[in-house]
């Protein structure tokens, strides 16, 4: 504890600082005034300019940790001034942890911390807790890392909802059976807005994308209304908001949970941390840990095939981003096939489906817990507690069960059924000896009887 004090006491007073892995400067400054940072506790620090005769308005510039033991939780955090008033922050669309936070003349004093998770946050659980042995039986259970035994998961997204995902990203994928995920700008009325990548067409190809909702087998994401970022909280409210609208409407008996990706090149003038956006729109953050697959940054299919191995290795989820499909485009189409071939060739160990799905599984199992209820000779009782929000968590999880050899005779097997007795899976005795039952489960609180059972023999 007394280590832990000295090093909150520690305060760095120059035109830069570097407090427990936060770089903090003066932007674009060569004067008198100095700033110096003192850490306060975990997450938070207070950053004071001493003006000496500077009495101008001052930028800070606030990079947090992005890696290591000191990562910050950078959605969480906002800015406050002496008063403890939350004040505008400009931040980079695909890089959160990059703070700018204007400081008025006459103000020296700002405190940069992360706001607790909102009551009620589901809490992820020991990677132990998702398994059980039973002593008596020799049954052992645990969810599974991915479903249907999967080694790993892939994402495929596209972002700007431009016309060639309907021309060429959208018909090809389906020729692969692969789902994907279509980030959408869904208001484009105003144009493009200067030194944007943006190149959306929705509104005037908004029946060839209500087609595709329609079919179900590709998915939608929040790209913000007009990829023009924000300079202040309304804005930036109007941009989540009527791109969730837009795709809500697309998509009216699903889950509300989507996708958001801000966007590369954009920036955000906003109080308010980015988890206020994500929790009130039914949003998580997609922007980061993604592969670009742009042609432009060279050797992008031998560099997704070594991405997808990895991944494989790791039982991670593996993400890949695309933008426009198609000769002299971002992509060419013979690049995109090559990397889907990959894909192809790995499916049998890669769930290749939407981020959504994708998320939902992962948040899901992360808050579950499996444990035992009740042993027997020849039954076993599990309860799963999973505390997620059905309406929005709606994705399957998969148990997998290894049962008791002595249950797995010539005449003998093994069913599953739920509290109401209803029959979930059976498990027979296979040639190749294997004692492995997987199905499918609710994400939601229940219990699980496996019971051992005589096979009936004709006569």
């Amino acid at each position: 504890m007394a280590t832990l004090l000295i090093l909150f006491a520690i305060t760095l007073i120059c035109h830069s600082a570097e407090p427990d892995g936060v770089i903090v400067t003066l932007e674009k400054y060569d004067g008198p005034a100095v700033v110096s940072v003192k850490s306060l506790e975990r997450f938070k620090i207070k950053i004071s300019i001493d003006r000496k005769t500077d009495r101008k308005a001052l930028t800070l510039a606030v990079q947090l940790p992005k890696t290591g033991k000191n990562t910050w939780p950078a959605n969480d955090v906002e800015a406050i001034d002496s008063s403890g008033k939350a004040v505008i922050v400009k931040r980079g669309g695909i890089a959160w942890s990059m703070m700018w936070i204007p400081v008025p003349a006459g103000q020296s004093e700002i405190v940069v911390h992360a706001l607790d998770p909102p009551e009620g946050t589901p809490k992820n659980h020991p990677e132990k807790e998702r398994h059980i042995k039973d002593p008596l039986t020799g049954l052992s259970a645990k969810i599974a890392l991915w479903p249907k035994g999967k080694k790993a998961a892939l994402s495929l997204r596209f972002d700007d909802s431009h016309p060639t995902h309907l021309s060429k990203a959208i018909p090809i994928l389906r020729e692969y059976g692969f789902k994907g995920t279509f980030m959408i700008n869904p208001d484009g009325k105003n144009g493009p807005p200067k030194n944007s990548r943006w190149r959306s067409a929705f509104k005037e190809h908004l029946t060839e994308w209500q087609a595709v909702a329609k079919r179900r087998d590709q998915e939608f994401g929040n790209h913000t209304a007009r990829h023009s970022g924000a300079k202040n909280d309304a804005e930036m409210e109007n941009e989540i908001s009527d791109a969730c609208e837009a795709i809500w409407q697309l998509f009216p008996a699903k889950s509300k949970l989507l996708a958001l990706n801000l966007g590369g090149g954009t920036y955000w003038e906003t109080s308010k941390t980015l988890r206020h956006y994500l929790d009130k729109y039914h949003l998580f953050d997609a922007s980061s840990g993604s592969m670009g697959m742009d042609d432009v940054y060279g050797n992008r299919v031998e560099s997704f095939r070594k991405h997808v191995e990895g991944h494989l290795k790791s039982g991670a989820w593996c993400r890949a981003h695309f933008h426009y499909i198609g000769d002299n485009l971002s992509t060419s189409e013979e690049h995109f096939r090559a990397a889907l071939d990959i894909a192809k060739k790995h499916q049998d160990d890669l769930w290749i489906t939407g981020m959504s799905d994708i998320y939902k599984y992962q948040a899901e199992r992360r808050a579950a817990t499996l444990t035992l209820v009740k042993s027997q000779k020849d039954s076993v009782t599990l309860k799963l507690y999973c505390p997620t929000n059905p309406e929005l968590f709606d994705q399957l999880l998969t148990i997998e069960i290894i049962l008791p050899e002595a249950w797995m005779t010539s005449s003998s097997g093994a069913h599953v059924t739920d509290a109401d007795e209803n029959l979930i899976a059976t498990g027979l005795p296979s040639k190749d000896g294997s004692r492995l039952l997987r199905f499918p489960v609710l994400p939601v609180n229940s219990q699980f009887i496996i019971s051992k059972f005589v096979m009936k023999v004709a006569f």
